[in-house]
C-alpha cells in the first residue's frame, strides 16, 4: 500500500493527519484509529511524516500571493523553450493555441472586441529574446497589433462560412515563432448578413485551452453585453513571479526533493514485444485518430454518475487498464495533464497555466474496474496534494531550469489528456444539435495519419481525450523509436478491448 492510498483510506473513515511540531498527529472520531492503524503510522512513521511535510509546502505555493516586477518569463515558459525551440522550431507542426469561433455580429465589431482582448491582457503581447542562456520577455504595444481581414460577403451564406472554417485553420497552422515579434495573431473574416469568423493563434509558449475558453467567452461577452462579465483575475506575470520566488525557497526545494525520490523509485517500462525501454525521445511518431460516438459518450457519463466520479476518471482508467495489461506491469507512472488555475484569483488568468501531474498507477489484473478506479484516484488526488507544476516533457522534479541536467532523461512512459472541449456556451450549442455519430462504428475506424518526424522529445504513448459535448475526439500518438507497429497495433486492439469490457456497446 502506498502512503497515498494509506492516507486516503484513514481520511475515508474521518481520520486526518497532521505535523505539529515534527512529529504526526491525528483528529478523528472516537475509538476510529484501530490498533492496525497505529502499527501503521509507527512503522511507516518516517515515510508519512516526509508525505505530510510535502503536502504542506504545496499548499504554501497554492497559497502563494501573486508577486510584483518587472515582465519576466515564467519557469514554464523557460522550460518550453527548452523543449520547442531551437532550430527545428515549427516543425513538423506549429506548436499553436487556435481559437476560432463563429460571430452573429460584423467584422468592424468583431474586431474592436478582440483589440479589447489583446489590450487586456498583457500575457498575449508578450515577445521573448535570448541573451546568451538568459531568455528576456519584452512587451508589445497594443495599438501595433494587427489583425488581418478578409471579405467573403460576396459569396453565397454556406460557401463563405465554409471557406471561412478552411481559411481560420488553415491561418493558425503558421508557425508563430517563440522569438518572433509577435507570439499572437488575429484575422477576422467578413461573412453576409453582418456576421463573422475569427481567428487568434497563440504560440502555446504563451496559451494553453484553458486561454482559448476565456478569450472566446470573453470576445462574446464584450459583443453580447458590452463588457466581459467573468471577474478579474491575477495578472500571468504577477502569479508567475509569485511561483517562480516559490520554486526557489525551502519549500520549492521540499517539493523538488520529494518528486526526484518518487520518480527514481519508479519502475522503467519496456515495450512487450522486444523490451524496449520506454523513454522519451526524438524520432519517429505515428498518431491513431478516433471518434466516440455519442451512444458510447453517453453510457460514459452514466457509468461516471453510477459511481459519482467523472467521466476523465472513467476514461484515465480504461487507459491505465490497457497499458498493464499490454505492458505486463501491474505498476507504472503517468503523466496526467492538468491547469493550475485552482482558485477564485486564478479562475480567469490568461497564459501558459497547464502542468503535468505525475501519478503512480496500481492496476492489478485480480481486481475488478472499480477498485482499480478507486485506487488511481487516490492517487492522483494525492498528486494534486502534492502538485509540483511540471511539464510532462520532463521528469516531474524538472519544474525550472538547472534542476537537472539539460537531456535528464524521462521514463514516465504515458501521457493521458482529457479536455472538455469548448466553452459551456458552445457545449450546449452542440449538445443541443442533431446526433451526427449516429451511424459512426463501435469499435470504431482508426485513422492513422502518415509518419512524422518529431525533433524534440516525444512520449512513449499519448492518448488525448477531447470531448466536445456531441462526440469525442480521440488521439492516440505513439514514439515509434521505442514503440515498434505491432506494439503499436496491440496497444490500439488492448485499449478497445477494455473499452468493450466497460462501456459496451
Amino acid at each position: 500500500m502506498t502512503i497515498a492510498q494509506l492516507i486516503a483510506g484513514l481520511e475515508s473513515r474521518g481520520i486526518h493527519l497532521s505535523l505539529a511540531g515534527g512529529e504526526i498527529r491525528y483528529r478523528s472520531p472516537k475509538d476510529a484509529l484501530t490498533v492496525a492503524d497505529k502499527d501503521n503510522l509507527r512503522g511507516r512513521r518516517g515515510e508519512i511524516i516526509e508525505y505530510l511535510q510535502t503536502r504542506n509546502a504545496a499548499r504554501g505555493l497554492r497559497a502563494a500571493s501573486g508577486g510584483s516586477g518587472s515582465l519576466t518569463p515564467s519557469v514554464a515558459q523557460e522550460m518550453w523553450r527548452a523543449f520547442a525551440g531551437g532550430a527545428q522550431e515549427g516543425r513538423p507542426i506549429a506548436l499553436n493555441i487556435p481559437m476560432m469561433d463563429k460571430f452573429g455580429h460584423d467584422a468592424p465589431s468583431v474586431t474592436a472586441a478582440i483589440r479589447q482582448v489583446i489590450a487586456r491582457y498583457e500575457a498575449l503581447r508578450v515577445r521573448f529574446q535570448a541573451q546568451g542562456a538568459t531568455l528576456q520577455a519584452f512587451l508589445n504595444p497594443a495599438d501595433s497589433f494587427v489583425i488581418e481581414q478578409e471579405d467573403l460577403r460576396h459569396l453565397g451564406s454556406e460557401s463563405a462560412v465554409e471557406a471561412a472554417l478552411k481559411g481560420a485553420q488553415e491561418f493558425c497552422t503558421r508557425v508563430n515563432l517563440i522569438e518572433g515579434e509577435w507570439l499572437t495573431r488575429a484575422k477576422v473574416f467578413a461573412l453576409p448578413g453582418g456576421e463573422s469568423v475569427a481567428a487568434l493563434s497563440c504560440a502555446h509558449m504563451i496559451a494553453d485551452a484553458g486561454t482559448r475558453n476565456i478569450v472566446i467567452d470573453e470576445i462574446h461577452d464584450i459583443l453580447d453585453y458590452g463588457a466581459p462579465r467573468a471577474a478579474p483575475a491575477a495578472s500571468y506575470n504577477d502569479y508567475s513571479l509569485a511561483e517562480r520566488a516559490f520554486l526557489a525557497g525551502p519549500q520549492g526545494e521540499q517539493l523538488i526533493g520529494h518528486w526526484r525520490r518518487w520518480y527514481l523509485e519508479q519502475p522503467t517500462i519496456k515495450a512487450p514485444s522486444d523490451g524496449a525501454p520506454l523513454l522519451w525521445g526524438n524520432g519517429i511518431r505515428m498518431v491513431r485518430n478516433f471518434i466516440v460516438p455519442v451512444r458510447v459518450l453517453d453510457k460514459v457519463h452514466a457509468l461516471a454518475d453510477e459511481w459519482k466520479v467523472t467521466p476523465f476518471l472513467i476514461y484515465l482508467t480504461i487507459f491505465s487498464i490497457a497499458m498493464a495489461r499490454w505492458s505486463g506491469m501491474e505498476r507504472f507512472p503517468i503523466r496526467i495533464l492538468g491547469d493550475k488555475r485552482i482558485s477564485l484569483e486564478l479562475s480567469n488568468t490568461v497564459g501558459l497555466m497547464f502542468c503535468a501531474d505525475a501519478v503512480e498507477i496500481h492496476a492489478p489484473a485480480r481486481f475488478d474496474f472499480e477498485t482499480i478506479m478507486r485506487g488511481i484516484l487516490a492517487e492522483y488526488d494525492a498528486a494534486l496534494a502534492l502538485r509540483i507544476p511540471a511539464l510532462h516533457f520532463w521528469a516531474p522534479q524538472c519544474v525550472r531550469p538547472g534542476v537537472e541536467i539539460p537531456d535528464y532523461p524521462n521514463k514516465i512512459p504515458a501521457v493521458f489528456n482529457y479536455y472538455s472541449m469548448g466553452t459551456a456556451r458552445e457545449r450546449a450549442q452542440k449538445k443541443a444539435g442533431p446526433d451526427t455519430t449516429a451511424a459512426l462504428p463501435w469499435p470504431p475506424q482508426v485513422v492513422t495519419l502518415p509518419p512524422q518526424q518529431w525533433p524534440r522529445r516525444s512520449s512513449p504513448l499519448f492518448l488525448h481525450v477531447m470531448d466536445k459535448g456531441n462526440e469525442a475526439f480521440v488521439s492516440l500518438h505513439f514514439y515509434q523509436g521505442v514503440v515498434n507497429p505491432a506494439d503499436q497495433d496491440s496497444f490500439t486492439a488492448q485499449l478497445f478491448q477494455v473499452f468493450a469490457e466497460t462501456v459496451p456497446a
